[in-house]
């Protein structure tokens, strides 16, 4: 275990260069988080899996300040796919709104959408996929609210608009420093669903993927 992680709450854009250079310089240019974000790990992670995965669509719950979309926009770029993301995010920070305009400048069919995800996500999603008639929801990422309520709503909206085969990605379930509403509805949905796999970075984050088998 690095213990050194535990006193990084934030990365340096160079710590993502790695990944691509692009990466590192659309993360440099974006307001700094208030909270934590996509540790250099889990980027790497998350954009290996797009190239693996190569959705054409990607829907995401809390777009914080764009780590994860910029991360997920630049590799659908990397294997040939136009970027298309949707994000859903509460606006709780005055960074999250620059943010959000920052990535739309850089990627031209970035939609973003303010409002709690249990509200809007529903709604979102099945206009998204009627407008774009086509076009499969391949990989969808819920980072938005941690409480069980909130997480258990998004993985169930998201799931059931998942085309088969496709993947979900719950951020901070069973991460060194736990959080209580991600590991409980991270856990029902495991046990109903099955197809499920728990990582754990060694920069102390966490996060589980899982695949649509029926």
């Amino acid at each position: 275990m690095n213990d050194r992680a535990f006193r990084i709450p934030f990365f340096s854009s160079k710590s993502y260069e790695h990944i691509s250079q692009e990466i590192g310089r659309d993360i440099k240019e974006l307001p700094k988080a208030q909270e934590g974000h996509l540790s250099p790990e889990q980027a790497e992670f998350l954009h290996y899996l797009v190239r693996l995965v190569k959705p054409e669509l990607v829907v995401e719950t809390g777009f914080g300040v764009g780590h994860s979309a910029c991360v997920i926009m630049n590799a659908q770029k990397s294997i040939g796919i136009n970027p298309f993301m949707m994000s859903i995010d509460i606006c709780a920070t005055t960074e999250t709104k620059e943010a959000a305009t920052l990535v739309k400048q850089k990627f031209d069919n970035f939609i973003f959408v303010e409002g709690d995800s249990k509200k809007v996500l529903l709604e979102v999603v099945n206009r998204i996929l009627r407008e774009y008639e086509g076009i499969k929801l391949k990989l969808g990422v819920i980072d938005g609210g941690h409480d069980y309520e909130t997480t258990k709503n998004d993985l169930e909206i998201m799931s059931s608009f998942l085309s088969l085969g496709g993947y979900l990605w719950l951020d901070d379930f069973e991460k060194i420093i736990p959080n209580s509403g991600v590991n409980r509805s991270g856990r029902e949905f495991a046990i109903k669903w099955g197809n499920c796999n728990r990582f754990r970075t060694s920069d102390t984050r966490g996060f589980m993927i899982y695949q649509k088998g029926f």
